[in-house]
């Protein structure tokens, strides 16, 4: 029985890589190219966009910029001091894969190999320890909550193939945006993230406060994770406030389920012209946002800085095209992963609270981490 069983997955798979062949390659030419790019596919769709820069140069803006910007764009944790933004621009643009040769005669960028990113990575213990002295700072009332993060080492195998990965995540995990982008000056990364950071679609802007984790088999909320929800919520309709915007609708909380956990989530929605020019300085509030940064949001970001011996790079920050053909979205980059020729980063956190339990968050993340490994481990 259990040989069959290996059989029949081994023939899975072989039927799997068949019918995404063209991806894998097109996804593949350009990764091993060093060519700048990015595709990505929205939540509950099923077609994708690819682009691709022609020149290794990358432009950055200010976050406050955002409406005159048309590309791909990746922002940094840490961009909520630095207020800068990268954009890779769409010198290329596709909606349905290209023919392979178009790709293959396209610049080559590559380099002699990706070193392997530099990181801290934490144990159990040192994981336990860091959140345990944590939630004694929060019962102390001076922060309301602070988000815990570390970064997991996998060894890459050997056969891993960066389209076939893409494509089994879309499989996999329908309900998140998921991406993938390499460029030469900030690596190679991969992620499916089910939090919206701001949406503009037609005449109507959209926002989204996302906390709280279960595992998909067994969602039952609890006074913690309602708690950390309602704080970001909160936090929305104070920005909002301050910006005098009053006149919006909201939608939760309700439960988004992505890929194996859930989550509970809030929408707001509002008239695109009340937000007129003022964009960039909504994001710019909202980044980072309770969710994954904590509260207050200052005080938070600075004890994150002080706590984590690692850097967060591209994690908690945020993506996703902009004043491109179709809806302009930015996502929460969460459950991502940064990659070398040798080895995966995966980068996993979760909120804590006074009312926090140290055993549970380590839980919480090692159920995070699942989402990516599901589709690591079988390339």
């Amino acid at each position: 029985m259990f040989i069959l069983v290996r059989r029949l997955q081994r023939l899975s798979r072989i039927i799997f890589l068949m019918a995404v062949t063209n991806t894998e390659n097109i996804i593949t030419v350009l990764w091993e190219k060093g060519l700048p790019f990015a595709a990505w596919r929205f939540p509950g769709q099923d077609g994708f966009k690819l682009i691709v820069q022609l020149s290794h140069q990358l432009k950055t803006f200010d976050i406050k910029a955002l409406e005159k910007i048309s590309g791909f764009v990746i922002a940094p944790f840490e961009s909520t001091g630095t207020r800068q933004i990268y954009v890779l621009e769409p010198d290329l643009v596709f909606d349905e894969w290209p023919d392979l040769q178009t790709i293959k005669e396209l610049p080559d960028f590559r380099s002699p190999g990706q070193t392997v990113p530099e990181n801290v990575f934490w144990n159990r213990q040192t994981y336990m320890k860091k959140a345990e002295q944590l939630i004694k700072d929060l019962k102390t009332g001076k922060l309301k909550k602070v988000v815990l993060s570390r970064v997991i080492e996998k060894k890459l195998r050997k056969d891993f193939d960066p389209g076939a990965s893409f494509e089994l995540l879309n499989e996999r995990y329908a309900h998140s945006f998921n991406y993938v982008f390499n460029i030469p000056e900030l690596g190679s990364w991969l992620g499916a993230s089910p939090e919206m950071l701001l949406k503009k679609e037609g005449d109507f802007i959209e926002t989204m406060s996302l906390a709280g984790t279960k595992p998909a088999r067994d969602i039952h909320w609890r006074p913690k994770e309602m708690e950390e929800q309602a704080i970001v919520t909160e936090f929305i309709r104070q920005q909002l406030k301050e910006l005098q915007i009053t006149d919006y609708k909201t939608e939760g909380p309700e439960t988004l389920l992505a890929g194996n956990v859930g989550h509970l989530a809030t929408k707001f929605r509002m008239s695109a012209g009340v937000l007129k020019g003022r964009l960039g300085e909504l994001t710019a509030r909202l980044h980072p946002t309770p969710a994954v940064c904590g509260m207050p949001k200052d005080k938070a970001y600075q004890y994150i800085l002080h706590t984590e011996d690692h850097r967060r790079k591209f994690y908690t920050g945020f993506l996703g095209p902009w004043n491109l053909e179709g809806p302009s979205a930015l996502f929460v980059n969460l459950r991502c992963a940064e990659f070398s020729s040798e080895v995966v980063h995966l980068y996993v956190g979760g909120g804590l609270t006074s009312s926090s339990v140290a055993e549970a968050e380590w839980e919480e993340t090692e159920h995070k981490s699942k989402t990516l490994l599901s589709v690591l481990e079988n390339f």
